[in-house]
């Protein structure tokens, strides 16, 4: 379909003189990005046949073709625009996040607004009324996976996420 379109606009360009597709730059005609594109998704068996085709159609060879959409897979789109000499430094992050300057042994990292967590582990009647005392939000200490706990200590808690047994003291 890509190829349709171009052929397309060859044929329109015909009639009004060179064809504006094919510019010269480093020895060889330019195919559009959009093609070569194509080409790279294309697997090796469509990606031979469509450059056949391409190469009747454009006038150029098979070799021409592939060396295009190798130079194009190794730099994209700026092969002609030279590069700075010194690259520009990235901005420093700074964290929104808040976390405490010293956690307790053994105690769990709460997360702030655990009203915004729906925390739905058990559809069973017991698992809704164990869910329903859940006031604290913790992160498990295994996997980050947000758990909603209920305020008493020492608590065993089960991650659903990735099955780990943890226990917090405080």
């Amino acid at each position: 379909m890509l190829l349709g379109i171009l052929f397309d606009k060859r044929r329109e360009a015909a009639f009004k003189g060179p064809t504006p597709l094919r510019r010269t730059g480093r020895g060889m005609a330019r195919i559009p990005a959009v093609i070569l594109q194509h080409f790279i998704g294309l697997s090796d068996y469509e990606r031979k046949l469509a450059i056949d085709k391409a190469s009747r159609e454009l006038g150029m060879t098979v070799e021409q073709i592939e060396d295009e959409i190798e130079s194009f897979q190794s730099g994209g789109f700026n092969q002609d625009q030279p590069t700075a000499a010194s690259p520009a430094e990235a901005p420093r992050r700074k964290s929104i996040f808040k976390r405490p300057s010293k956690q307790k042994e053994g105690g769990p990292e709460f997360i702030d607004e655990s009203h915004r967590y729906r925390f739905r582990y058990d559809p069973s009647e017991a698992g809704k009324a164990r869910q329903e005392n859940a006031t604290q939000a913790i992160t498990c200490p295994h996997c980050k996976a947000a758990l909603g706990i209920p305020d008493k200590r020492p608590i065993r808690v089960t991650c659903p996420a990735c099955m780990m047994d943890s226990t917090f003291e405080d």
